[in-house]
Order: C-alpha cells, then sequence, then structure tokens
C-alpha cells in the first residue's frame, strides 16, 4: 500500500472512531417504546444516533423494559441544556441516562441552570475517561467505558511467547491520575507502566515519545490511551505512524476502530460488549431506586462482559504467538 493510502486510511479510522463515540443525529421529541404507564417511573434516555449506542439501550431494555418507562431522546449537535431542561420538565423522569461526552458535558451545563433538577439521579455510559470527565455533576453513577489496562495485559500475555512487562504510554499531563490508576492496578500482575509526557498535540513530540518508548526505554509493548487530542488525524499522520515505522511490538488500543487489517496500528484490543453495558446500566438503574433515587455508596464500574480482537496478520509476522491460545481471542483479523 502506498504511504499516502495509509496515510489517509489511519486517519479514516480515527475519525470513525470518534465518530462512534460521539455522534449524534438531529434533535427528536422524546418518544416511548409503549404506551406509557402511570404507575411506572419513567426513564430518559439522553443519547447519540449510533450503532453502540442503540446496543447498550436494546441490554438495558432487555432488562428494565416491564417496570419502567423507558424514552430514549437522540440528541442534535446543536441541542442546548435548555432544551434538556425542557424534555425533562415535560417526561418528569425518575432517573437519567446519559451516553457518551458530548451528552454528559450537555448535562453538566443543564445542572448548573437555575432551574435544574440537581437531585435527579443518572447513569452515564460510553463516555471516555468518566472518572475524569464526570466532575461537578451530581447525583452521578455510571460505566467506565474503558476496559482496565491489565484486562489487556493479561490477554495478550497469554498469547504471546516472548517477554510483556514494560509498557508505554504517552499522555498530556491532565491523564496523570489515569496513568496512576491504571499503574497500581498493572504491577499486581508484574506489569510497569513507562508513561513519556508531551505538553500538547505537536507531532513532533509524540514521534520523539514513540522512539524514545521503542529504543532507549525498550518496552515490550505501546499502550494508546483514548485522547482525542492525541489522536487527532493531523497528530496520527505526523507523529504516530512516523513514531511507529517498523514497529514490531503490539500496540494495545481501546477503540476497535484503530485496528485494521490494513494498517499497522493497532495490534490489541479488549473491548466492551455494548449490549451488555446496557444489562450492566440497568443493575445500576435498580441500585439506585434501590437507594431512594441516590447514587450515594454507588462507585463506578468497570465494563463486566468483553471481547478481544487480535490483528493476526500483524502477530504472526511480527511476534512469538502462542497458536494454540488463539482460539481464545473472540475476533481474529487477517
Amino acid at each position: 500500500m502506498r504511504a499516502t493510502s495509509k496515510l489517509f486510511l489511519l486517519v479514516a479510522i480515527a475519525l470513525t472512531a470518534c465518530a462512534k463515540k460521539d455522534a449524534r443525529g438531529p434533535t427528536v421529541e422524546p418518544r416511548a417504546l409503549a404506551a406509557p404507564r402511570p404507575e411506572l417511573p419513567t426513564l430518559l434516555a439522553f443519547m447519540p444516533q449510533s450503532a453502540s449506542a442503540e446496543a447498550t439501550f436494546a441490554g438495558l431494555e432487555s432488562e428494565l423494559g416491564e417496570d419502567f418507562n423507558l424514552m430514549p431522546s437522540y440528541l442534535g449537535a446543536d441541542a442546548t441544556a435548555s432544551q434538556l431542561a425542557e424534555q425533562i420538565e415535560r417526561s418528569r423522569p425518575a432517573i437519567l441516562l446519559l451516553m457518551n461526552n458530548p451528552t454528559l458535558r450537555l448535562y453538566r451545563s443543564y445542572q448548573a441552570l437555575p432551574t435544574a433538577r440537581r437531585d435527579l439521579p443518572a447513569v452515564a455510559v460510553l463516555a471516555s475517561f468518566l472518572r475524569e470527565t464526570s466532575g461537578g455533576i451530581n447525583n452521578l453513577t455510571g460505566v467506565i467505558y474503558e476496559v482496565p489496562l491489565l484486562t489487556s495485559l493479561v490477554n495478550l500475555r497469554v498469547l504471546l511467547k516472548q517477554p510483556l512487562k514494560r509498557v508505554g504510554v504517552i499522555l498530556r499531563p491532565s491523564f496523570r491520575g489515569v496513568l496512576e490508576e491504571q499503574r497500581a492496578l498493572a504491577a499486581s500482575e508484574g506489569f510497569q507502566l513507562v508513561g513519556v509526557e508531551v505538553a500538547g498535540t505537536d507531532q513532533r513530540e509524540v514521534k520523539n515519545a514513540l522512539e524514545r518508548l521503542r529504543g532507549d526505554e525498550k518496552v515490550d509493548a505501546i499502550w494508546v490511551l483514548n485522547d482525542n487530542l492525541l489522536l487527532a488525524p493531523n497528530v496520527l499522520t505526523k507523529g504516530w505512524l512516523p513514531g511507529l515505522k517498523g514497529n514490531k511490538i503490539p500496540v494495545v488500543v481501546n477503540v476497535g476502530s484503530l485496528l485494521s487489517r490494513k494498517v499497522d496500528f493497532g495490534t490489541f484490543a479488549v473491548l466492551p460488549d455494548h449490549r451488555a453495558l446496557g444489562v450492566q446500566a440497568a443493575a445500576l438503574v435498580s441500585s439506585v431506586a434501590e437507594r431512594g433515587w441516590q447514587t450515594n455508596g454507588l462507585d463506578f464500574e468497570y465494563p463486566v462482559s468483553v471481547e478481544t480482537v487480535l490483528d493476526l496478520t500483524f502477530a504472526r509476522k511480527n511476534l512469538e504467538l502462542a497458536e494454540d491460545q488463539l482460539a481464545t481471542v473472540d475476533r481474529l483479523l487477517e
């Protein structure tokens, strides 16, 4: 494949990844899946129009459809906090479901309104780095979208006959808390996280950081954070790709779209099962109801059901694979 084609394709992959997480359709009125039943509480779901959101809502419906009036509301890119307020006032929900980061930011703006129902509980899903991005939102719990790095590394180690101990990661200063949390979890299984900070999104910084990790630090793998700024198209094409030129170590990603049969970027991923995310969110909704519609005592959870994906072509070409363990991988890209 020509270099320019590879660059273009990787940009397209990155844009697809962002679209899957943040896509929104036009603003529409809330619609009930069935005729509202006055005796039941209402769950109002603010969500984008995306396959992942629909699968998550389907999982929620399978668990709560008989006990709640479920009302999905698709938010357009021009949605405002005042529009959220109108829908909440009209629907009078007992609880909200908030899907993705733009919806979470919009809800924070809603809670700043003088007329906001700040006591209204909410469950958040499909939002990147939920613990960090949910600050300032009252009465909120949810499921963290990213699978813990430890889970990815343990699953990857089973597939390899080569060392997997030192794992490099590039991060901006605002992600130090994420790094330290994942470092503590990973240490329990003997993994060492080596972080290299970059001040911003300068492509040369990213390229130099990758070269440092692969050279001086001699890491066994690289972990790619779900940082939209560091995964911007210009940073990917002028930072990540040059920095990974000739790469022969596994690259662990958190977004399925960064794994491709045609581009050597992501090697391995452990991804949330979106329908199962909905089931998990439903369990949180039930817990909130049992607590008198309060999220007190409910910490954010990690996904409990996941899917493993491996770029088998890259792995067979560059890694020492335990071929007898490939059957444990849910999806192989060849």
